[in-house]
């Protein structure tokens, strides 16, 4: 959902359109709920901080969560119940049980997936880099940023890692593939998840 498809779900849920719902209160009322979203995927991975809306981005109303996206709803929902509730509106609790519901579903998605915080070059191809990151050559792996990710890669899409070194890898859209390159820049801090079992991985001081 885009920040416009947000706004639009506020106003339908709360009868409202922005006379009485201000783009000023609008944006308190969004970055609110995006900061307690946040917090709850902060449980689970360290540093957890996307940067907060402005109002240019509340008028381009392009911007979207950068949370996996069967979570989006939930910046609507929770202007909406604060809404409802400082209105006496008769659907506030409804909105509430909402809430709970994806928030619960919400720290089980993301306590379940063990996060490791990569770097990766703006190249061609693109390489990250994550010390002893224990991943092998056609093993899975998705992305989720604080920020932005280069050209070329997508939050919340399964890559496969090809070139694996013990420090770094590469990675193609499919099994055996082509390497990804990478363009244009990025920001925030970025993460992978995958679906492999973790490996051991040897210390070699210790075989000596």
């Amino acid at each position: 959902m885009t920040l416009a498809d947000i706004q639009n779900s506020i106003y339908r849920r709360t009868k409202t359109d922005s006379t009485s719902f201000s783009n000023a209160n609008m944006l308190l009322a969004l970055n609110r709920a995006y900061e307690r979203v946040n917090s709850l995927i902060r449980r689970h991975i360290d540093n957890y901080r996307p940067t907060l809306w402005s109002a240019s981005d509340l008028t381009t109303g392009t911007a979207t969560p950068v949370f996996d996206s069967l979570y989006h709803d939930l910046i609507a929902l929770w202007p909406s119940y604060e809404y409802a509730s400082e209105n006496v509106m008769a659907n506030a609790g409804g909105f509430l049980n909402m809430i709970n519901a994806l928030e619960k579903d919400l720290v089980l998605f993301y306590g379940s997936r063990g996060y490791d915080v990569f770097t990766i070059t703006i190249a061609s191809p693109g390489v990250i880099t994550k010390n002893k990151h224990g991943l092998r050559n056609e093993d899975r792996v998705s992305f989720i940023t604080t920020g932005a990710l280069p050209t070329g890669i997508s939050v919340d899409t399964w890559y496969y890692v090809i070139y694996a070194t013990e420090d770094t890898f590469k990675i193609s859209a499919t099994k055996g593939g082509t390497a990804i390159n990478t363009s244009g820049s990025q920001s925030g801090t970025h993460y992978y998840y995958t679906d492999q079992q973790k490996r051991f991985i040897a210390n070699k001081e210790s075989n000596k």
